[in-house]
């Protein structure tokens, strides 16, 4: 299944352009994936069989991670636009939304947020998003505790010849190690 909008040679580039990315050190990548076993009851029916990808062995930069049972690859998560001048980047995510308010999201950003803060040292990590996000705008005003920094008026292309606004937030060092992390720990209920 394609995203919408989008063909397999839109896809294609994409991958090209992430991987060169990538490579540059402008931007860091994480695929989301849920085990079988994982997939929150109220989503199991909306998912075919032939969905789940059999298990396997994943190479990464430090050694490998054993997926031991059937698996979803449900979206991809991770830093982008990052300048390690001005210590900055944005966060990404694109989830399959069936699994939608699961805590998915949730878990898959806290990584990446925990990741650019604390390994990369990163001063401020930047969230854009639309007005009809309610979603998103929400998670980021209530679980982080941060405030709609900006609203760039048409900065967004959806195709078609049609734009929309993004609603522009920040997140700094010590917003994070000062009550954000805590809070989202709080939410996935993480111990520690």
């Amino acid at each position: 299944m394609l995203p919408n909008g989008y063909t397999a040679k839109d896809i294609a580039a994409r991958r090209l352009d992430r991987d060169e990315r990538q490579v540059k050190k402008e931007q860091v990548n994480y695929t989301v994936i849920v085990k079988k076993s994982l997939v929150p009851e109220h989503v199991v029916s909306l998912i075919d069989d032939d969905e789940y990808l059999p298990p396997k062995r994943v190479l990464i930069d430090s050694g490998h991670i054993d997926v031991d049972e059937p698996y979803l690859v449900v979206g991809c998560c991770g830093l982008l636009n990052m300048d390690a001048f001005n210590r900055s980047a944005s966060v990404g995510i694109i989830l399959d939304s069936r699994f939608w308010r699961t805590g998915i999201s949730s878990a898959a950003l806290y990584y990446s947020l925990k990741f650019g803060f604390d390994d990369l040292k990163l001063h401020r990590i930047g969230i854009e998003t639309t007005e009809k996000n309610a979603g998103m705008r929400g998670w980021t005003e209530n679980v982080l505790g941060i405030h709609v920094e900006s609203i760039r008026k048409e900065s967004l292309y959806l195709g078609n010849g049609k734009f929309v606004d993004s609603w522009d937030y920040a997140i700094f060092d010590y917003q994070w190690h000062g009550r954000a992390e805590a809070r989202l720990r709080s939410k996935l209920r993480m111990v520690g």
